[in-house]
C-alpha cells in the first residue's frame, strides 16, 4: 500500500474519533473544528494539493446552506418560530397531545428549511413552553430531534445531506418529494407512538399550569416583516418545485440575499441581527469535510473502503447492504460525512437504478441518525442548546426513543424504495 493510503487512513480515522469523542480532556472539540483540522491535515501531508482542495469545495452546496439560513434568521427575526411553540404549547391539552403537535410541527418546518436551524431556534422555546405548563423537557426535546431528522427526509432542502444529494444526483426537487413525502409522512406516524412509549411514564404527569410554573408569554410578531418574509420563501420553493436540481443553490442564495438586504425595512432587523443568526459553523463543517474526504478519494481508501463492505456482502448486498452500510456509517462517523463518503459509489454500484440508490442514501442517512445524539447534526444541537438552557439530555435518554425510531423506520422506508426498485 501506499503512504498516500496509510496517511489518509490514519487522519481518518483521528478526524472521526475526535468528532465521536468530541472532549480533549476538560476541553470541548467542536466538529467544526474537527473537520477543518482533518483537511489541513490532508493538505499538509500532501494527500491533497492545494488546487485539489479548492475544487473539492461544493460551493453550490456552500450557497443552498446559506441562502436557507438567511430565509429562515428572517422567519426567527419576525417571531415565527415563537408564535408556533407557543401556540402548541397553549393548545396542549395532555403531554402526549403536547409531544404530537410539537413533532408535526418540527417535522413540517424541517421539510421546508434546514432541519438544524430548525432545531437550533425551536429548543430554546420547547424549554419555556415545557416549564410554563409543569412537563419535563427530555421527552420533548428528544421527540423534537427525532421528528426534525424525519420531517427533513421529504425534501431536497431539508437538511445538508439532502442538498449534495439533490444537487449531485440531478434528481428533480419535484420527483424527489413525490417519492419521500409520502414515505417521511409513514415514518413521522411511526416515530410518534414510538417516542410516546419510550416516554410515557413521563408523559402521564398532567399539564400543571399554575403560577409557580413559568407563564407563557404573548408571541412578538412583527406580522409585515413575517409576511415579506414568507412571500419570499414562497417564491423560493415554488422555484424548487419547477425548475433543474441545478438552481437550488442560486434560488437559495437569491432568496436569503432579497431576505437580508430587503427586510429591515418592514421590521426590525439589521443585517449584523440576520447575519449572526447564520450558524456559519455548518458551512465551516462542509468545507472542511469536502477536503477531508477528497483526500479519502485520491488516495485510494474509498476505493478500500467499498471492496471490504463487498467481500464482506458479498458483492454489496443490495439495495438493503447499502442502506445497512449508509446507517452504520452515519452512526460512527454522522450522516453528513457518511453521505459524502458514499456517494461516489453510487453511479457505478446501482447503474439502472441510479434514482432509487440516491433516495435510499438520502432516507437511510437521516434515519438512522435518529439512534443515538452523535448520529445527526439536529441531535448535537438540541442535546448542546439544551445543556445551556439546563437541561441535560443523556445519551440513554435519547437511545430509549431513538434507536427503536431508527431501526423501524429505517426498514420501512428501505422496504417502500426497494419495491420501488422493482417496478
Amino acid at each position: 500500500m501506499s503512504y498516500a493510503l496509510y496517511a489518509a487512513a490514519i487522519i481518518f480515522v483521528l478526524t472521526y474519533v475526535l468528532i465521536s469523542v468530541r472532549r480533549i480532556g476538560r476541553v470541548s472539540v467542536e466538529m467544526p473544528a474537527v473537520a477543518l483540522f482533518g483537511a489541513a491535515l490532508m493538505v499538509g501531508f500532501g494527500i491533497v494539493s492545494p488546487s485539489q482542495a479548492l475544487q473539492s469545495i461544493n460551493l453550490n452546496v456552500i450557497l443552498l446552506l446559506l441562502g436557507m439560513m438567511l430565509m429562515v434568521a428572517g422567519l426567527e427575526v419576525c417571531g415565527f418560530f415563537d408564535y408556533v411553540s407557543i401556540r402548541a404549547a397553549a393548545r396542549a391539552r395532555s403531554g402526549p397531545h403536547f409531544l404530537a403537535m410539537l413533532m408535526i410541527a418540527t417535522a413540517v418546518l424541517s421539510a421546508l428549511v434546514l432541519n438544524d436551524t430548525i432545531v437550533l431556534l425551536m429548543t430554546p422555546i420547547v424549554i419555556k413552553s415545557c416549564r410554563s405548563l409543569g412537563l419535563k423537557p427530555v421527552p420533548f426535546l428528544v421527540g423534537e430531534a427525532i421528528a426534525a431528522n424525519v420531517g427533513s427526509v421529504a425534501t431536497e432542502v431539508g437538511n445538508p445531506q439532502n442538498a449534495f444529494i439533490g444537487i449531485s444526483s440531478g434528481i428533480p426537487f419535484m420527483t424527489y418529494s413525490a417519492y419521500m413525502v409520502p414515505i417521511t409522512a409513514m415514518c413521522l406516524a411511526l416515530a410518534i407512538p414510538i417516542t410516546w412509549l419510550a416516554f410515557r411514564k413521563d408523559l402521564a404527569n398532567p399539564i400543571s399550569r399554575t403560577e409557580s410554573a413559568v407563564p407563557l408569554r404573548k408571541p412578538m410578531i412583527q406580522k409585515t416583516g413575517l409576511v415579506f418574509v414568507l412571500v419570499i420563501l414562497f417564491w423560493a420553493v415554488v422555484a424548487f418545485l419547477t425548475t433543474d436540481p441545478q438552481w437550488l443553490p442560486l434560488i437559495a442564495f437569491i432568496g436569503g440575499a432579497v431576505v437580508l438586504l430587503f427586510l429591515p425595512l418592514f421590521a426590525k432587523a439589521t443585517y449584523d441581527g440576520l447575519t449572526k443568526r447564520v450558524d456559519w459553523s455548518i458551512l465551516l463543517f462542509f468545507i472542511g469535510l469536502f477536503i477531508l474526504l477528497k483526500g479519502v478519494e485520491v488516495s485510494g481508501l474509498l476505493d478500500s473502503i467499498i471492496g471490504a463492505f463487498q467481500s464482506v456482502t458479498g458483492g454489496g448486498g443490495g439495495l438493503w447492504g447499502f442502506s445497512g452500510l449508509s446507517a452504520l456509517l452515519s452512526n460512527l462517523i454522522s450522516n453528513v460525512p457518511a453521505v459524502l463518503l458514499l456517494s461516489p459509489t453510487v453511479g457505478t454500484t446501482f447503474a439502472g437504478h441510479t434514482t432509487v440508490a440516491w433516495l435510499t442514501l438520502a432516507a437511510s442517512s437521516t434515519l438512522a441518525g435518529n439512534a443515538t445524539i452523535l448520529g445527526a447534526a439536529a441531535n448535537v444541537i438540541v442535546a448542546q442548546s439544551a445543556s445551556s438552557q439546563g437541561v441535560q439530555i443523556r445519551m440513554k435518554d435519547f437511545v430509549r426513543a431513538g434507536l427503536l425510531v431508527a431501526a423501524t423506520t429505517l426498514v420501512a422506508a428501505t422496504a417502500v424504495l426497494w419495491i420501488v426498485s422493482l417496478m
